[in-house]
């Protein structure tokens, strides 16, 4: 499939409160191969995801007050989500998550390529932050992204254009 045919599947549409058991199905579906590499039991992976959640959404509505937060839809159904904030001197990438059957197809590069293309036009630099152990951090470094520092968890990431 090429990038065209794969750009005229995707859409997207506002979160909507119906929607949180679908954005948590997401979470836990992007995240817990680290806990059970530590042989973590299933159930436990489950209740200790959907706590991280619980923080997670509550740090997002404090902080990022006017991102966009959209479901990503592929040929009208639910593929994933993307969380941006606009902000003057940047475009921040705070969320984007694909479910499974949805992922390894273009569908993230193509929304990197279209985040990217926006900053460009916006001559912004386009930030996000990824957990080090996230299989996204190849995508990332493949779109142009470069580490822009690290913590113990997570590295903190750009594109600018130009680069």
């Amino acid at each position: 499939m090429t990038d065209a045919d794969s750009a005229h599947s995707i859409s997207a549409r506002p979160v909507t409160n119906d929607d949180a058991d679908l954005l948590l199905e997401i979470y836990k579906s992007s995240r817990g191969d680290d806990l059970r590499g530590l042989g973590w039991a299933e159930d436990r992976i489950s209740e200790f995801l959907g706590m991280q959640y619980e923080a997670q959404q509550h740090f997002f509505e404090g902080e990022y007050q006017r991102a966009v937060d959209e479901i990503i839809l592929w040929e009208g159904k639910p593929a994933g989500r993307l969380l941006v904030e606009r902000r003057e001197h940047e475009i921040r990438c705070i969320d984007v998550a694909l479910l499974p059957g949805h992922r390894n197809k273009g569908i993230g590069t193509l929304l990197i390529r279209k985040l990217q293309n926006e900053a460009r036009r916006e001559n912004k630099p386009l930030r996000l932050q990824v957990i080090r152990f996230n299989r996204a951090v190849n995508l990332f470094e493949r779109s142009g992204f470069v580490r822009t520092s690290e913590t113990g968890t997570h590295f903190q990431m750009e594109w600018a254009p130009g680069d």
